[in-house]
């Protein structure tokens, strides 16, 4: 049996705590950190008094705080969802929120309660979480850290250790009961060692600003897709703890793709994966990936353990918590091992005008694999927006040159991570298709060069023309196509194979059916599989 509740929990599950007139029904739902109340349109969070090390409510003042904080951080990502703190008072009818009279006790979080189906979680559990709205997740999340402010006192690799540290100290008094011996020293083993042996890849992350004071719990029950003004809200981040809010950009999306893996969806874990780091322009996050998907698989199995062993968790949601501890815990280890999937790269090339782009971007999310682009590139470099117009010094020999090397450099990192990845390039020079393949066959990965064609060149000329009329990542015009096609080089026997040429003149969906099923034939298929723990 769960122990008894404290007056003040009992006292507020009665609707008259919330008003005179409140008439409707109240609902406990306890967590390792507060009791929430729901009743009506109103969520009241109250911050349970207890102290688990990384957590500390024991006080009222560290209490009131504390709220403020939940209330201030959660309007970065839900800004019409936190209304405020209320103080809870206690009189001779018992404690109530907001108004009555009586003594300060505690304090609450106003909340405006959100429809259930709308959450993630629940769109998943319908089957309708596609990647279409996980894309604008990634999208939403993106901007929101390339606007979070960097957190220069957590810019500290030795921050991280101590959390892992931490983490395991935490776990290892259920192990027995919870989580193996095996499990518990194979994981500790895994992520110290990735620690160690990629120091310099955790270095590179704080040295390109990628520390950010995020979220730190982007759980699938903490999104939720609301209609305008609202769209896509997070809630719940973690306001108790600036380490474990404040993170590399890549552990907060590891977080969401981690439970994504957790649901047995690993297919829309990489989309969503993929659309961040293509919205971020982060595919170096592909290098600590599996780190931080390990290490959010653990932290969750770590919440879970503490919840079931909480002598105020219901007996049935204690049994819950014990069987997703074991989950995550056997998780974490899944991301120590070898892929299943092979990876492959697969260099879509073509004359500008010709679709390339269009028929990469497609051939990205349906193989669920982050598309890296040379227009984008080649922008990013400099500092440009994709859309902002690049002189001409983008595009001399040296330029072209750096920029293809960066291409490869950014594949590379997410080929040795055992995944797959889609160039999108002209490839117009046979060298380049060469180091294409040559990167390929370096990381162990398949390669496919899918060239586009257009024969109708009055397509070609009208696909470059509407360019003008609107932002493009690309800077060719039909004024740059004469010279461009004289540059180009065919296709010919010493190019690495296999060629797949596409017919691109007519509608895309057809070009991409082709380009499909030709890659098909060569065991590319969409990513799916996790990992041989």
């Amino acid at each position: 049996m769960s122990e008894p509740q404290p007056e003040l929990v009992q006292d507020l599950l009665r609707p008259q705590a919330y008003g005179a007139d409140a008439r409707k029904p109240v609902t406990l739902r306890t967590t390792h950190a507060s009791w929430v109340f729901l009743i009506g349109d109103d969520v009241w969070k109250v911050k349970r008094p207890v102290d688990f090390g990384f957590l500390d409510f024991r006080t009222l003042v560290d209490r009131r705080h504390y709220c403020a904080e939940e209330v201030r951080l959660n309007r970065r990502l839900a800004p019409g969802v936190y209304l405020g703190v209320e103080p809870v008072r206690l009189s001779g009818s018992g404690h109530t929120i907001g108004g009555g009279n009586g003594p300060v006790v505690d304090w609450a979080v106003h909340m405006r309660r959100l429809p259930d189906q709308a959450s993630a979680a629940a769109l998943l559990a319908r089957g309708l979480l596609g990647p279409e709205r996980l894309h604008a997740v990634a999208d939403r999340l993106a901007a929101f850290l390339a606007a979070a402010p960097a957190v220069a006192a957590l810019d500290d690799p030795e921050v991280l250790r101590r959390n892992v540290d931490e983490n395991f100290a935490q776990v290892e008094p259920f192990v027995g009961d919870m989580i193996d011996r095996a499990t518990f020293d194979d994981v500790r083993a895994y992520q110290f060692a990735a620690l160690d042996r990629h120091g310099e890849r955790f270095a590179a992350r704080i040295a390109e600003g990628r520390i950010r004071d995020g979220h730190g719990d982007l759980r699938l029950e903490h999104i939720y897709f609301l209609p305008p003004p609202d769209g896509v809200v997070a809630i719940d981040c973690i306001e108790f703890n600036d380490r474990f809010r404040a993170g590399d950009a890549a552990g907060e999306a590891a977080f969401l793709a981690m439970e994504l893996e957790a649901a047995q969806r690993p297919d829309l874990a990489a989309a969503f994966l993929a659309r961040f780091a293509e919205a971020s322009d982060d595919f170096g996050l592909y290098g600590v990936i599996d780190f931080y998907l390990s290490y959010r698989a653990w932290v969750r199995g770590k919440v879970a353990a503490f919840v079931a062993t909480d002598g105020a968790t219901d007996v049935a949601v204690r049994d819950r918590k014990q069987a997703e501890a074991r989950r995550q815990f056997a998780l974490a280890r899944s991301f120590s091992g070898v892929p299943l999937d092979a990876p492959f790269l697969i260099a879509v090339g073509g004359m500008v005008g010709t679709g390339k782009s269009t028929l990469a971007a497609a051939l990205g999310r349906e193989l669920a694999v982050p598309v890296i682009s040379s227009d984008r590139t080649r922008k990013a470099m400099v500092g440009l927006v994709p859309t902002a117009r690049g002189g001409a010094e983008l595009y001399t020999d040296d330029a072209l040159e750096r920029n293809y090397r960066e291409v490869l450099r950014r594949a590379q990192v997410v080929l040795e991570s055992g995944r797959g990845v889609v160039l999108d390039a002209t490839f117009q020079a046979h060298r380049w298709r060469r180091a294409a393949a040559d990167l390929a066959r370096a990381t162990g990965a398949s390669f496919a060069h899918v060239e586009t064609r257009c024969a109708d060149d009055a397509v070609v000329r009208a696909r470059l023309a509407e360019r003008r009329g609107h932002p493009s990542v690309s800077d060719a015009t039909e004024n740059q196509l004469e010279e461009l096609r004289h540059r180009y080089e065919p296709i010919s026997a010493a190019d690495p194979g296999p060629q797949l040429p596409v017919d691109t003149s007519g509608e895309p969906t057809a070009a991409f059916v082709a380009a499909l099923r030709g890659l098909g034939a060569l065991g590319v298929t969409p990513a799916g599989a996790r990992r041989a723990s």
